[in-house]
């Protein structure tokens, strides 16, 4: 049976690629928990085809010391969120790059590999919306910029296109996809969805207020999300392109998407529209024309059953209890 190493395995993206990869292959999920997701829902998927591998991808001499041919190879550790960004911008700078750098190297020595599937992100659009302007939905060969290296929040781009640019000059056979809010069960709570979940749930206000009232996202529900890395990965189409993955058809306001919540968790509050507190893009909507002639999910997962899902999820695994915990 074939076999696939996940870097950044325990966290959100993984655990689902990982959960889904296992039907097909023999999975190691390799990470350092240094977020602390080392939980229950991992340690369910465990089993005769899937493994843990508790290493720090760091660690360049250690990571050789895997005994294993792999055939698929996807990337997905890397240092992310926007207050790691604003607190370590050095740091994800380089972790970042060497996490890279270290994977490619140990993927040079695989004989059977197949694809080297590299996670970038939406971010490495920002600069050029700030600064000059771009068509939405957005193309992937949109040209990118740099923006000022003094920003602190052009650090998270700037080591994903360096990531890009090394995929592509590695002679390995890659495939580099470009995330636009993906959300789900498990994503932890410093993304927007369970950030606004967990806030609208927890308040005993008349009100609430939202930053980035206005900016617009699109979002794709992590299921749908991990079919179609799970097929650019195995298409031969697909070798040495780009391609965003997100959902184009829907786009939505933050402040509309806090209503949706608010009426799905049967709250009475009203929401406070504020201005934008940490230089996030006003919109980010990915064009899919290209993914989707290749890899087209038909059934989406609703926003609104989405979110009922999240919410089902965190109200049994998460927000009770920490709110139980602070009390």
């Amino acid at each position: 049976m074939n076999k696939v190493l996940i870097t950044g395995g325990a966290g959100f993206i993984g655990y689902h690629l990982g959960k889904h990869l296992k039907q097909f292959f023999k999975v190691d999920l390799l990470d350092n928990f240094s977020r602390g997701i080392k939980d229950s829902h991992l340690q369910d998927i465990i089993d005769d085809n899937t493994k843990i591998i508790d290493m720090d991808l760091l660690n360049f001499n250690k990571l050789f010391t895997l005994n294993s041919e792999y055939t698929y190879i996807f990337h997905l550790a890397a240092i992310v969120g926007v207050k790691n960004v604003i607190l370590s911008p050095y740091k994800v700078l380089q972790n970042n790059y060497l996490l890279t750098n270290n994977i490619i190297e140990f993927a040079k020595k695989q004989k059977k590999l197949k694809r080297f599937v590299f996670a970038s992100t939406s971010e490495v659009y920002a600069s050029t919306l700030k600064n000059f302007g771009i068509i939405f939905p957005t193309k992937e060969k949109t040209p990118l910029s740099c923006g000022d290296p003094k920003e602190i929040r052009n650090t998270y781009a700037l080591s994903k296109i360096y990531g890009e640019a090394s995929c592509f000059h590695s002679g390995l056979p890659i495939t580099i996809v470009r995330p636009h809010n993906f959300y789900g069960p498990r994503m932890g709570l410093s993304h927007v969805i369970p950030e606004l979940i967990k806030k609208i749930y927890s308040t005993e206000e008349d009100n609430i207020d939202i930053y980035s009232a206005n900016h617009q996202r699109t979002f794709l529900y992590i299921d749908d999300a991990i079919k179609i890395i799970s097929g650019l990965a195995q298409s031969d189409k697909t070798l040495g392109e780009i391609f965003n993955i997100g959902d184009q058809k829907r786009e939505i306001s933050i402040i509309d998407l806090s209503k949706i919540i608010i009426k799905i968790l049967k709250k009475d509050i009203i929401p406070n529209p504020l201005e934008d507190i940490n230089d996030s893009p006003t919109r980010r909507c990915p064009s899919m024309e290209k993914t989707n002639k290749l890899i087209n999910i038909q059934d989406t997962v609703s926003l609104e059953l989405g979110i009922k899902k999240c919410y089902e999820w965190f109200i049994k695994n998460t927000i009770e209890s920490k709110i139980n915990n602070s009390e």
